[in-house]
């Protein structure tokens, strides 16, 4: 199941990454999404001219491929679910100022909340940003959760107070191009086709506790751009300063993020996942900023869903002879901990 949930969206956050992310972070991907592709085969030499080519020898042949046992097969599956859900959680967790080109950036200022009929909160947003080029043309991005990442309008600029509007039709034509080369093809469909011109661009969605809205904005060369995200309804506890937040990976709670803010700096931490009684013990690391995210695939033998409890359970002590030059950083006064359920029928619609 896990597999089949997050094939989709990894794909469509990798092709989406190459061109929102920076340079050094890119290639870090690039190389992780690559690194279980089978290594490339020298080519192979050319009889000179006039000879006649080698025969093939015995030895030349390749060994007998071996058949994969079901073990084995469910194993292979297995292992390439999980890394398919953490290269997936690698964008998820960097989605933001991480991803944004240097000196740009965008925010989600939500304008309102009405409940549909079918009774789930119709949450609207507006968007800001700032550090692009003035009457740039920018698109519209969106990543649902458990789907493509689509780009949704063109010919979006931001107005004087960095609001974010449609432009005028000129503004949304396609991007000049170079002498004697074709224009480029708009990204999306030109946002004057149901907007009309320095209207403010709304985004419209419904979500889960601990669903993350994504959007980006990309410059019409794909060269450029910023991705934030809100989350209206937050999966969250904060104890004395300490803050753990559960973010959905993908829809039922396959695999989940854990954010924790309010932590000591630079410093190795214990946090606990109890599901149905097994407890394991994680050992993230914070940021300069005292912040850190780490994946969760909870489960249970023979369970298709359950209730997962993350708690913070102190910093990590490593003794040393250093230990009276350097002593270790205090455990926190605080112990936050939050609770989510997963698996068949958890993922509801606020």
């Amino acid at each position: 199941m896990l597999r089949r949930m997050v094939s989709r969206s990894a794909r469509a956050a990798w092709r989406l990454a190459a061109f929102l992310c920076p340079l050094p972070l890119c290639l870090s991907l690039a190389a992780q999404n690559t690194g279980t592709q089978p290594a490339a085969q020298p080519p192979q030499q050319a009889a000179p001219s006039g000879e006649a080519p080698p025969s093939l020898q015995l030895h030349d042949l390749p060994p007998d491929s071996h058949t994969l046992t079901p073990a084995e097969q469910a194993q292979l599956k297995q292992q390439e679910a999980l890394n398919a859900a953490m290269r997936l959680a690698a964008i998820e967790a960097r989605w933001g100022p991480e991803m944004s080109t240097p000196g740009m950036s965008i925010a989600l200022a939500e304008a309102g909340r009405t409940k549909a009929a079918d009774g789930a909160t119709q949450l609207t947003y507006h968007i800001t940003g700032s550090g692009f080029s003035p009457g740039e043309r920018l698109t519209l991005v969106r990543w649902p959760l458990g789907e493509p990442a689509v780009h949704v309008m063109s010919g979006l600029v931001l107005d004087s107070r960095g609001n974010v509007v449609c432009g005028t039709p000129s503004a949304a034509a396609a991007t000049p191009a170079a002498p004697g080369t074709a224009p480029a093809a708009p990204l999306a469909p030109a946002c004057t086709q149901t907007m009309q011109a320095n209207q403010p661009v709304e985004v419209q969605a419904t979500a889960a506790q601990g669903e993350a809205i994504r959007v980006a904005l990309v410059g019409d060369t794909e060269k450029n751009g910023a991705a934030a995200s809100a989350v209206p309804f937050p999966l969250a506890q904060e104890d004395q300063g300490c803050r753990l937040q559960v973010m959905l990976g993908v829809k039922d709670a396959a695999m989940v993020l854990v954010e924790g803010t309010g932590f000591p700096a630079n410093t190795a931490l214990k946090v606990d996942t109890t599901t149905l009684g097994d407890t394991r013990t994680m050992h993230p690391k914070t940021n300069a900023d005292g912040r850190m995210v780490f994946a969760v695939l909870p489960e249970a033998k023979g369970q298709e869903s359950g209730q997962t409890t993350v708690t913070f359970a102190g910093v990590m002590h490593y003794p040393s002879l250093e230990t009276d030059k350097n002593p270790p950083v205090p455990d926190p006064a605080c112990k936050p901990s939050v609770q989510f359920a997963w698996g068949k029928g958890s993922y509801k619609v606020e």
